[in-house]
């Protein structure tokens, strides 16, 4: 595990010091000692004997605490001989004249080492304590930085150089593809991070198998210049994470290989939840596929069956020679077929659209169109859905044209038309209005239905979602979820309030960006054609 000095610069624990540095702590362990010796002279008027050799404590509690074991007791020692050279009689010689100097050196001696000693330890304690507390930091920061991410590849890159910067070194991962597949480089702290050749290969792929750490340091495998540890959970191994300690680094002690272990738990636990997530996205998405077959299944069996019973019942009446019929008859079965086939032909439409926005094979063939054009070819194709509501249309001659796909924005017009259709009373009204604000075209159909609840006006344009007055009504719940999909690839927005007297008020909005081609567009209305 690595610290840091004085200077802020990085040093292992576990790492001897440089004889240099060695040999400049006990320099300053002397000059302090020298100072005392001044000090002691300089009030050797005012004080006794005992008091000084009290002050030769100073140095060696200062060399406990701030430089370590060794320039203590150098101090310890060296105190007793400058005690005894300048301050007992005969002075400038080692030499004791009383015999109870003697035991007055034993006694300081022994203080000085049993408190050098205590401080060097509660100095030790702290440095520890200091490492636990910058090894948790890291810990919880690794884990902050990895908890927000869901790709495996940011949160690989994010592990990495963690433990390239808690090292002071490079980090690689290597993954299988494959349970049984050999292991390739994932991610790396830098650009030129790799294993170097066959033999580290092999070491990793040791390490995978068995789940042990090996390689530069440890006892198995020793013969590389980086160190393996298993990316492990469970006995299962995940990964193998390849360190390159700096040159000068010769090994790793217990305090930095409980530092990466715990990383590699980490990672592993981030890997596993990466996984998680995509299982869970896949079971999701199954789930929704589950959901579609059975909507569908449903649709075929009512939506589809029965508009193509109604129309197999008309032709085969029309075919049958036994039962004359008369003109009005035969105009009632052929409009019977053409009602029933229009509406196979928007159900087939609406399945089309969804499987296209649920695929992202939704393109969009912008043009510049007037709102009026797209209501009066719906409003055509709509005449006798609408034929027992009276029709209220509000549109300014004076609305700006937009850019959208034609046929698609029909074909939210007709959904919501049909929808307000479908579930008001009969013989009840529908008004039409639209209006350009905030650059914005609004767009607005509102109908007589019963008004959707405040908690359920965002959930109408789910996939399959269903009021529970409408399951009585054939459908299947695509068709709001169909315009909420085109508008939204548009750039624009859907919603649902309820109207001023009774009923719903569905609006969209699309935004208005440029200016078409040849001027303003100065038409004065549609023919709605009802």
């Amino acid at each position: 595990m690595d610290g840091e000095d004085k200077k802020g610069n990085k040093v292992s624990v576990d790492t001897p010091r440089p004889l240099i540095d060695s040999l400049r702590l006990y320099l300053w362990s002397f000059l302090a000692v020298a100072f005392i010796t001044g000090l002691g002279k300089a009030f050797d008027p005012i004080l006794d004997r005992i008091n000084i050799s009290l002050l030769y404590l100073l140095p060696v509690l200062v060399s406990a605490v701030r430089w370590g074991r060794g320039p203590s007791l150098f101090a310890s020692f060296l105190g007793v001989l400058a005690f005894d050279f300048f301050f007992v009689p005969p002075y400038l010689t080692f030499a004791v004249e009383e015999i109870r100097y003697i035991f007055v050196f034993a006694i300081y001696l022994l203080v000085a080492l049993v408190t050098g000693t205590m401080a060097t330890r509660l100095r030790d304690e702290a440095e520890k304590a200091l490492l636990r507390e910058r090894r948790t930091l890291a810990l919880y920061s690794l884990s902050r930085e990895i908890a927000a991410k869901t790709d495996l590849i940011q949160v690989l890159e994010t592990f990495v150089t963690t433990i390239a910067h808690a090292v002071d070194g490079e980090a690689i991962v290597l993954s299988p593809e494959t349970d049984v597949g050999p292991l390739r480089e994932i991610v790396s702290s830098s650009p030129g991070m790799a294993l170097a050749d066959d033999r580290e290969r092999a070491v990793a792929h040791w390490v995978f198998q068995h789940g042990r750490y090996a390689g530069k340091g440890t006892d198995t495998l020793r013969g590389t210049d980086l160190t393996f540890f298993p990316i492990s959970i469970e006995d299962k191994t995940l990964a193998v994470l390849a360190i390159r300690f700096n040159a000068n680094t010769d090994g790793f002690g217990s305090e930095q290989r409980q530092l990466i272990e715990a990383f590699a738990n980490l990672g592993a636990v981030a890997i596993i939840r990466v996984h998680l997530a995509k299982e869970a996205e896949q079971a999701q998405w199954l789930a929704e596929s589950e959901k579609l077959h059975a909507a569908l299944l449903n649709s075929i069996s009512h939506d589809l069956r029965t508009p193509l019973a109604s129309i197999t019942g008309a032709v085969t009446s029309l075919l049958s020679g036994d039962t004359p019929y008369d003109a009005e008859t035969k105009t009632v079965l052929l409009q019977t077929i053409k009602e029933e086939a229009v509406r196979m032909n928007h159900f087939v439409a609406n399945l089309l659209d969804m499987v296209r926005l649920e695929g992202g094979m939704l393109r969009l063939n912008k043009q510049w169109c007037d709102i009026q054009d797209i209501l009066g070819v719906a409003l055509r194709e709509l005449k006798d859905v609408l034929q027992d509501h009276p029709l209220h249309i509000d549109i300014p001659s004076d609305l700006p044209l937009v850019s959208i796909d034609f046929g698609l924005i029909e074909h939210v017009v007709i959904n919501l038309l049909e929808n307000a259709a479908k579930y008001s009373p009969q013989g009840s009204d529908i008004s039409v209005f639209a209006l350009y604000r905030d650059e914005s075209l609004c767009f607005t159909v509102t109908d007589q239905s019963p008004p959707v609840p405040a908690t359920e006006r965002e959930r109408v344009f789910d996939k399959f979602y269903r009021l529970h007055y409408s399951k009585q009504i054939g459908g299947t719940g695509l068709g709001l979820s169909i315009c909420k999909g085109i508008i939204e690839a548009h750039g624009g927005k859907i919603w649902v309030d309820p109207s001023p007297e009774y009923g719903n008020r569905f609006t969209f909005s699309l935004p208005v960006i440029g200016k078409p081609p040849g001027g303003p567009h100065t038409e004065e209305g549609a023919d709605y054609g009802i």
